[in-house]
């Protein structure tokens, strides 16, 4: 068979395979692949290869971690004002079930790449060589403006009649890129950011006794707590931690906190982030981070791990709480250097220190989370024919 012949009886569908912030994944056009429901999860979990019972996903495109089994679905998008609509999945590896009730803020960076290689919106750069892309947020219901420089990594027509953007290097993820500013509208939606009403509140730990927590919606739904109250330091490092007692911990924790927030399980929705006050700590890439460099540290979960460096939906969540008075996340940040509401939070992570801003205010009582961002860096790593098994071969 001549290999046109071979391409015509095998499944193909058309996806790119980008880098977001410290996070890899697939991205389709929805008019190539099937509308949402068990056709697309069985194609997405064919590509990706799970379930894999190894944890490897050796017989697909994923990593083996959750940061590269991912999947971005973009679209023109339904809702005035906006570009394109992104549908984010969370694959999960062993199990043969994808998550698409939250969204990933560092495959944000990723969709404004996307929407202009792939030509779903017209290049239209700014004077100063940025162009703001419109993205309506499917599964959490919010807006984002993904401002893209155009000298990014992505298969678009060269443009020499710009200044250049300087580079700039993302914590957790080797060399330098343009940076990427993903900017949240509203970052809870129509959700209130407290969702219970209170600053802090108690949830049940495994041994029956109880522990305080800051439950916060902005970006994703997200559980603070202390480290401390964990059994933990604050510095440790994913691969200092005791996963077999973690892990567990995490899992109770979600599913303790999961009624108070609205989710439904199975989801991998909420996330629990360990807090703890500025610290010196070596980063996972070696290098030194003084206590002064941060305004506190955080260990976020993300499905089967410890994060290798911070989501950006988590790190929207904690910018957020850390200006809510007597918030977990305000009480790990010391007063002297406790940083004003126009000023970015810097947030100490196994991968290094990433600065986030958020935006919040008490209005007849109630805290609103008016708006958000961080930069992030993104780039194309390829494009093509992706090739999902036939069906009734996948696992």
């Amino acid at each position: 068979l001549q290999p046109t012949t071979y391409l015509a009886i095998m499944r193909a569908v058309r996806a790119a395979w980008l880098r977001g912030g410290t996070s890899k994944g697939l991205y389709f056009q929805a008019k190539d692949i099937p509308s949402p429901g068990p056709r697309l999860d069985a194609l997405v979990l064919g590509a990706i290869g799970s379930p894999d019972a190894s944890g490897i996903q050796l017989n697909g495109v994923g990593g083996g971690i959750s940061s590269t089994s991912k999947v971005a679905v973009i679209s023109p998008s339904k809702v005035p004002g906006y570009d394109v609509d992104y549908l984010f999945g969370q694959v999960e590896i062993k199990d043969r079930h994808i998550s698409w009730s939250g969204s990933c803020g560092n495959l944000s960076a990723g969709v404004g790449l996307f929407a202009l290689a792939e030509g779903l919106v017209k290049p239209n750069f700014g004077a100063n060589g940025v162009q703001n892309i419109r993205v309506w947020q499917v599964n959490q219901q919010y807006g984002m403006s993904v401002h893209v420089p155009w000298n990014v990594d992505a298969p678009m027509p060269p443009l020499n009649d710009f200044p250049d953007v300087p580079l700039m290097s993302l914590a957790g993820v080797p060399g330098k890129e343009p940076p990427v500013y993903v900017e949240l509208e509203k970052p809870c939606g129509e959700k209130p950011l407290l969702p219970t009403g209170n600053v802090t509140d108690k949830l049940k730990m495994p041994d029956g006794s109880s522990v305080e927590v800051t439950l916060v919606t902005a970006g994703n739904p997200t559980v603070f707590v202390r480290a401390t109250d964990c059994g933990l330091k604050g510095p440790e490092l994913p691969a200092e931690m005791d996963y077999s007692k973690i892990l567990p911990l995490v899992e109770h924790l979600r599913v303790e906190a999961s009624p108070l927030l609205g989710v439904q399980q199975p989801s991998d929705q909420p996330r629990v982030a360990f807090l703890a006050p500025p610290d010196a700590y070596v980063s996972s890439s070696g290098e030194e981070i003084g206590a002064a460099e941060s305004h506190l540290l955080s260990r976020i979960s993300t499905p089967g791990r410890i994060h290798h460096a911070h989501t950006g939906t988590g790190s929207i969540a904690l910018a957020c709480a850390a200006h809510i008075k007597d918030s977990i996340a305000y009480q790990c940040i010391p007063d002297e250097s406790r940083p004003t509401v126009d000023q970015a939070l810097k947030i100490g992570h196994p991968g290094g220190v990433m600065e986030v801003k958020g935006n919040v205010a008490l209005e007849d009582g109630v805290w609103k989370a008016l708006g958000a961002g961080f930069e992030r860096t993104s780039r194309y790593l390829m494009r093509g024919e992706l090739f999902v098994p036939f069906e009734g071969r996948a696992p």
